[in-house]
């Protein structure tokens, strides 16, 4: 039955603290959860943005310092008055420095040509193409991207090359692509991510695998590309590719009208956050089994004592007062657990003196009973014997033997005996009046170890008296003191066996007279001592 009742209240208090402790460890987990993932988020999403806005002006300063490149060498067939055959040999320094352009050719503004890179003839009909024209009108241009051989894209550039402030020849020249690759493999992100180049058609113009460029066809992105042409800045968006979901962050370049994508799988990019999901949770259930532990062995240390303390009542319900509570904690447990024994020694101390007053109405009842039977015994005894004394007075007048007048002292001595007798035990059946005056203490009780100084000394028991100076006289009952102190030392030689002493010693202490009469008897057995102050 305890221990079902100690299981029922552990229960209760589990049920209510460890769903409480488990939720609140739960929410917290989530919450920074959420907070990480959000800020993870963020920061990816800050960091690509800038990757990709890297990505984009990198490709943009490569393709300006090849338009630069090829300007500067405008300017400097401008200056400088070549010949044809210099003029072929400057093309091919060019060449020889510049890698990054297939060829280069010097034509005329009506599309004749004048110098050459190559081993054998340009093409022709270059007059008619767009950055051709804009060249010729003095403006450097670019075309759009073309396909090679092995479908390897390509673009061209024009730059005027001008003579007393007229455009006296162009400078076209083709740009291998191919050294735009060597830019993305220098970006590198996770594992699997890479970064590619695209033209509004949807065409590949770099990429990382070499195989998309030359011989997959334009992808079919003409929604999102749209979309990433008008924006004013980078673009999201999910691919699934291979039954994976990819991530994709792509921006316009406006110079060169290309889209530089950032791209890489979603598993990839939130591997690190999901691991440490995985740790935060695995974290999350190893402290609440902790706290499961430590709320039970918390738990045991509070229900325990109230345990101990149940017992306890029952105990004391059944009656037993004996036993203490052991509570070891300083808590307010620990607190109850001593009030509980303060409070059963209060009880007992109660029960004793309750007993003590019980059995002082009952002795003060037999007094009183006594008092009112030894007063009509008395009074009865007290008329024989006056009839007695009136008796034995006419006898003595009398003449008798001497035989008869020794009976007849012996009867008047018997009869003094028994009224003395009658007047003691009518003064104990009664309160004594006491007849308090000043007097010096210590000569009562010395002249009552004087009394009995004859018979200690014949029976070799010696009465020793100590009496400290400093105690004053008090009000006292000398005869009172003088019967009790002849009672203490008559039972104190009673008890002492031969060859043993008594001691009387009188201090003062704390305002109070302490009176004592010890002996080296062997004492009093309990039952004696429950029956000292009995009649």
């Amino acid at each position: 039955m305890k221990l079902a009742k100690k299981k029922k209240l552990l229960i209760k208090f589990l049920a209510f603290f460890l769903p409480m402790l488990i939720a609140s460890i739960m929410l917290t987990g989530f919450v920074l959860s959420i907070t990480s993932y959000r800020f993870f988020r963020k920061t990816i999403d800050q960091d690509y943005r800038n990757i990709i806005r890297a990505s984009a002006g990198e490709i943009q300063l490569f393709m300006d310092n090849a338009r630069r490149s090829l300007e500067a060498l405008a300017l400097m067939m401008k200056a400088a008055k070549l010949d044809d055959w210099q003029q072929k040999m400057a093309l091919i320094a060019f060449i020889h420095s510049h890698p990054q352009f297939e060829y280069v050719t010097l034509y005329s503004t009506d599309g004749k040509t004048m110098a050459t890179s190559l081993f054998e003839d340009p093409e022709t009909g270059v007059a008619a193409e767009e950055p051709f024209i804009s060249a010729a009108a003095g403006k450097a241009a670019i075309s759009g991207v073309m396909a090679g051989q092995e479908n390897i894209p390509f673009i061209y550039m024009a730059a005027p090359v001008s003579r007393l402030g007229k455009t006296a020849g162009v400078l076209w020249a083709q740009l291998n692509l191919k050294a735009v690759w060597d830019v993305l493999e220098g970006i590198s992100i996770g594992k699997t991510g890479h970064v590619y180049i695209m033209d509004l058609s949807g065409r590949y113009i770099g990429h990382r695998q070499i195989d998309h460029v030359i011989r997959r066809p334009p992808a079919d992105k003409s929604g999102i590309l749209e979309e990433i042409h008008a924006a004013h800045g980078p673009v999201e968006w999910t691919e699934n590719q291979s039954g994976r979901a990819v991530y994709n962050l792509g921006a316009h370049v406006p110079a060169l009208d290309w889209v530089v994508v950032l791209s890489q799988p979603r598993s990839e990019i939130f591997a690190y956050l999901y691991q440490n999901f995985w740790w935060a949770a695995g974290i999350t259930f190893l402290i609440s089994a902790l706290a499961i532990c430590l709320g039970w062995r918390w738990t045991r240390r509070i229900i325990d004592p109230i345990q101990r303390l149940h017992t306890q009542v029952v105990n004391i319900g059944a009656g037993d007062l004996e036993h203490k509570v052991s509570v070891d904690t300083e808590d307010e447990i620990g607190e109850l657990g001593k009030a509980f024994n303060d409070m059963t020694d209060s009880l007992k101390t109660h029960i004793r003196q309750e007993i003590e007053t019980a059995r002082a109405l009952a002795h003060a009842r037999n007094l009183a009973v006594l008092g009112t039977a030894s007063s009509k015994v008395t009074h009865e005894v007290g008329n024989f014997l006056s009839n007695t004394d009136m008796a034995l007075g006419i006898l003595k007048r009398e003449s008798v033997s001497d035989r008869g007048k020794r009976i007849i002292a012996v009867l008047e001595n018997d009869a003094a005996r028994v009224k003395e007798f009658i007047q003691s035990f009518l003064g104990f059946a009664k309160k004594p009046e006491l007849i308090l005056k000043n007097r010096p203490l210590d000569l009562i009780i010395r002249e009552v170890v004087d009394v009995f100084q004859a018979e200690s000394e014949k029976r070799n028991i010696p009465i020793r008296f100590h009496w400290e100076k400093a105690i004053p006289m008090i009000p006292v009952d000398a005869g009172m003191v003088h019967q009790a102190m002849a009672n203490l030392i008559k039972n104190a030689m009673d008890a002492v066996d031969h060859d043993g002493e008594i001691v009387v010693k009188g201090i003062s202490e704390a305002g109070r007279i302490a009176l004592t009469v010890a002996d080296s008897g062997p004492g009093m057995t309990p039952e004696i001592r429950d029956q000292v102050f009995e009649p």
